[in-house]
């Protein structure tokens, strides 16, 4: 049976495994193995000319394509619809990433020679990811290299999401200077990811703040009016922080709409991106230019362990709103204490072949590139729930989330399955579907999702509700044979 994943489907372990198998084979071709592979690598490329490089990229994709076509394999026959879950690391993105796991493996802080082209390479992994967020509104200005320069300042990169996250959350309560007699309050949604909700949770816990947890409706949509009766007038709400498409529903939220009001309010403005990018429009004009953006790396082909938050210039000082620099931000870091690396802003060794990673697979989605893939995937979402419904009828399937689809992300179909205990569902397709219940940050509760239970889905089709999330690399012959395996199972617990 052919491969129903793309043969780069990395994991760290993975990946490893490789380069270290590549290194080995690249020294036994070269008959070399008492000499340390890095000499070898740098006296063999001719300074720049990246012979070597291109030499161990190609044996270590020749490797990862032998181990995911090894029979021992599990997923070499699964076919994988959780793209929400993580997406493979794609084949362009490894290959910009080789140079700085081989030969260019100097710190980027270091200011002799191997310094140098990590430090270039960060800088300019910070140019595409400004490029992504600038869209198109900038792109026949005269002035747009300046632009891009500042924008690219204000990218700071982070090692996960959740890290993003709680540094946009730090930074907010750390430049606002509350009311006295008062915590400072926080307006959220009651369906953020754990990254946020847990974050507040805990200040929440210490008495240090006040959050007004904004309910969404049945389609998991939150109304940008209630932000705006949320935020209190006697000035202690320093931040709204709400999640641009859920994760779990694919629901997308009117970011655009909710970054104006607290523009007007004087409001800090966060929205964790990371579910979105790749799929809609994530474009400065498009989210309406909040303060805060989080994205993820290994949400749309870059590895895991990479992320960014995007700081807009200026927002943490606000003269009219009281707002001042957080103390030792731009110096020793806002949650990481240590160097002074990110520009002071963020503590700890820039991770180069991950960060450059990211800045590729950014800039794959570029130019509007991102409109093909949302096509192709939309397409294939709607033919997944057309199949489900023909073959199990149509009131034993219920669609979670919005009827709209500009208000719901192409990829993602999050249904119901009447009288059906997903998680049986989900142990028995396992080896031949890859799916979730919902999040996979959720997945280890066991239940039902606080999300649908927010929306207050049917216990019926709640219980057997899961996740289906199609990416770049989906064919038709995959959703047609996943819904034919789901549904078989289906028809065993009935």
């Amino acid at each position: 049976m052919e491969p129903k994943v793309s043969s780069l489907v990395f994991d760290l372990a993975q990946l490893s495994l490789s380069v270290v198998g590549a290194f080995y084979i690249f020294n036994q071709i070269n008959g070399r193995k008492e000499k340390s592979w890095v000499k070898e690598v740098l006296q063999d490329s001719n300074d720049d000319d990246g012979k070597a490089d291109n030499l161990i990229t190609s044996l270590i994709l020749q490797e990862n394509e032998a181990i995911s076509e090894s029979i021992d394999d599990p997923s070499h026959c699964c076919i994988y619809l959780d793209y929400n879950g993580t997406t493979p690391v794609y084949r362009e993105v490894l290959i910009a990433m080789i140079p700085y796991l081989t030969s260019h493996f100097g710190n980027p802080s270091s200011s002799h020679a191997f310094g140098m082209r990590p430090k270039t390479a960060v800088r300019q992994a910070r140019i595409e990811l400004a490029e992504f967020f600038l869209g198109e509104s900038c792109r026949n200005s005269s002035n747009r290299e300046h632009i891009i320069s500042q924008v690219a300042d204000s990218i700071i990169f982070t090692g996960c999401g959740t890290e993003s996250d709680n540094l946009a959350i730090t930074l907010a309560l750390g430049s606002s200077p509350g009311v006295k007699g008062k915590k400072k309050h926080i307006v959220t949604s009651n369906v953020e990811h754990p990254a946020v909700e847990e974050c507040l949770k805990n200040l929440e816990a210490k008495g240090e703040i006040e959050v007004t947890r904004l309910p969404v409706d049945e389609k998991c949509l939150v109304c940008a009016s209630d932000v705006s009766s949320a935020i209190r007038s006697d000035g202690s709400t320093c931040l709204v922080t709400i999640i641009l498409a859920n994760n779990e529903i694919g629901s997308v939220f009117p970011c655009k709409e909710i970054a104006q009001i607290c523009r007007e309010s004087n409001v800090l403005f966060h929205t964790d991106a990371a579910q979105a990018v790749g799929k809609i429009a994530t474009d400065f004009d498009a989210l309406g230019h909040p303060d805060m953006i989080t994205i993820v790396g290994h949400k749309f082909g870059a590895p895991k362990g990479v992320a960014a938050l995007y700081v807009r210039d200026g927002c943490l000082v606000n003269e009219s709103a009281g707002r001042t620099e957080p103390f030792l931000y731009n110096s020793s870091g806002g949650l990481l204490f240590g160097g002074g690396q990110e520009s002071g802003r963020r503590a700890g060794t820039e991770n180069v072949p991950y960060i450059v990673g990211m800045g590729k697979a950014a800039s794959l989605l570029s130019g509007g590139k991102w409109q093909s893939i949302a096509s192709h995937t939309e397409l294939l979402r709607d033919k997944l729930l057309s199949n489900l419904i023909e073959r199990l009828g149509a009131d034993n399937v219920h669609v979670n989330g919005p009827n709209d689809a500009k208000k719901q992300l192409p990829n993602t179909l999050s249904v119901g399955l009447r009288s059906v205990r997903s998680g049986d569902l989900l142990q028995r397709v396992q080896q031949y579907v890859a799916a979730s219940a919902g999040s996979a940050c959720h997945s280890a509760g066991g239940g039902v999702s606080p999300v649908l239970l927010a929306m207050k889905v049917p216990k019926d089709f709640a219980s057997g509700t899961i996740r289906l999330s199609v990416g770049r690399d989906t064919t038709l012959d995959d959703v047609n044979e996943a819904a034919a395996i789901i549904s078989r199972e289906v028809k065993k617990q009935w």
